[in-house]
């Protein structure tokens, strides 16, 4: 079986501004939901039940494949996905998620044109800049 990944984005218009969904991990800094497909799972299948598992958002529906990212460590190479969402999500919220034992992931919004921080796990400072990319392409 190859492994896949997927990765749900998740945005919103605030003030004028698009905004990503992101999260501060308490071990590797801040992300972008991310994860594993699960044996004979659709990717879009698996992207939803991640963005369940690690943010809680439980009502979503995919809106677009935005393509593959290659990120530069070696792996496997991770399918992005345009996410809508039909519930009120708040500014910030605290999700327990089960990966690694437990860990509570800190959810917050960043704007698309601004540039990531130092914070940034330098992975997703990479898939950040490919949504990036690929949005601005979009229109």
């Amino acid at each position: 079986m190859t492994i896949s990944k997927v990765v749900p984005v998740v945005l919103r218009q605030q003030y004028g501004d698009v905004q990503i969904l992101v999260f501060r991990h308490p071990l590797a800094g801040i992300q972008i939901v991310k994860g594993t497909v699960e044996e004979n799972e659709a990717l879009e299948v698996a992207a939803l039940r991640e963005l369940f598992e690690e943010s809680g958002i439980q009502k979503a529906s995919i809106k677009q494949y935005l393509g593959v990212h290659i990120p530069k460590e070696a792996g496997p190479n991770w399918s992005v996905f345009l996410c809508n969402v039909y519930e009120n999500l708040p500014d910030g919220w605290t999700h327990f998620c089960l990966d690694d034992g437990g860990l509570a992931f800190q959810f917050f919004w960043h704007s698309l044109s601004e540039q990531p921080s130092d914070e940034w796990h330098s992975l997703f400072q990479d898939l950040l800049s490919f949504i990036q990319k690929t949005l601005k392409n979009l229109t």
